[in-house]
């Protein structure tokens, strides 16, 4: 399969399910990518993000101790992490639309809905990182622009982003 994805990429699989995460790392084998690290549990993501700089991570909101939402939250807000701006995809069998809001509220950069193929998590892994939306920074949030369309603001702009994208005409 082509992708425009580095082959060195780093990426960090972040799920409790042995099987899931087997299967991710198929099918990122599949797509050329082999520089891949699995944590079966918050503590041990945290450890493996405090070891070495990631690209990328995939990550199951079912980890435990601390769900997915939760670690994302902890990895965007913490100013002096390394991983902090690195592409987070949500894997997800069934999420209700209120949690997929939460998700994208903790710096979620693309959501994949279980079960999918190697095409489709190219494809949101592409959309992170090729084409990044500006990494934005407040008091209460950091994570990619959740906009995704350029639309007029009405009063002040309060964002301050971090990375511009260039605009394309």
């Amino acid at each position: 399969m082509n992708t425009t994805l580095p082959p060195r990429l780093s990426i960090l699989i972040t799920t409790a399910n042995g099987e899931l995460s087997s299967t991710l790392a198929a099918m990122l084998r599949r797509l050329g990518l082999t520089n891949t690290r699995i944590a079966r549990d918050s503590s041990e993501t945290f450890r493996l993000l405090s070891q070495s700089p990631y690209e990328a991570m995939i990550i199951d909101n079912a980890i435990g101790p601390e769900d997915g939402i939760a670690v994302t939250r902890r990895v965007r807000l913490n100013a002096a992490a390394p991983n902090r701006a690195m592409a987070i995809v949500m894997v997800s069998g069934d999420m209700p639309p209120e949690q997929t809001q939460e998700a994208r509220d903790a710096g979620i950069d693309e959501f994949v809905r279980l079960p999918a193929t190697a095409e489709i998590l190219a494809a949101r892994l592409e959309s992170a990182i090729a084409a990044p939306r500006p990494f934005v920074v407040s008091s209460t949030y950091a994570g990619p622009d959740r906009r995704r369309e350029e639309a007029p603001i009405d009063g002040q702009d309060r964002r301050t982003p971090v990375n511009k994208s260039p605009k394309t005409p």
